[in-house]
């Protein structure tokens, strides 16, 4: 259960899977133009939440700038089970972009989503339900981005995710 931080009022301690998948909801819906997703397997658990990908999808629609983009290590568990969001980037190809990294982050663990230029929510450990999120952290915000741009630069759409297209 998420817990408000003594720092900010604005910085909610998270432990749990519900809280993932309610903040990554929360902030898919209120991002106004741009959405970056850093994780190793795109957890199906958080990131196929109805109420996620249906606020990625509205995300993607509501702007003719609004960009959606997911960095992902391991691509493998998208090819061999399917994703709700691996499909969706199929139908808007020119809004939502998955790419499998190549390279090293300085944090290998870590994951992340970043909406618009103030909003996170950060886990540690990609693999565990611990982290935050963050309303209004713009500097923690710049510093996870400049990570993730460089990430992004070298990575690569995976080819068995692209949609053939008959």
């Amino acid at each position: 259960m998420s817990t408000v931080s003594a720092v900010s009022d604005d910085l909610l301690l998270l432990d749990s899977l519900e809280d993932f998948q309610k903040y990554a909801a929360m902030l898919s819906a209120n991002a106004r133009r741009h959405l970056d997703i850093l994780s190793h397997t795109l957890d199906p658990l958080v990131y196929e939440c109805p109420e996620t990908v249906d606020a990625l999808s509205a995300l993607a629609r509501r702007h003719k700038l609004a960009r959606v983009r997911i960095l992902v290590q391991d691509t493998l568990p998208l090819i061999e089970r399917g994703h709700a969001l691996v499909r969706l980037a199929q139908r808007l190809p020119s809004k939502i972009e998955l790419r499998k990294q190549h390279g090293e982050l300085e944090n290998t663990d870590m994951a992340f989503v970043l909406a618009d230029s103030e909003q996170v929510l950060y886990k540690h450990d990609d693999r565990l339900y611990r982290g935050f999120v963050n309303f209004k952290a713009p500097a923690e915000l710049r510093s996870l981005r400049e990570a993730f741009v460089r990430a992004w630069e070298y990575a690569q759409p995976d080819p068995q995710l692209q949609q053939l297209h008959l």
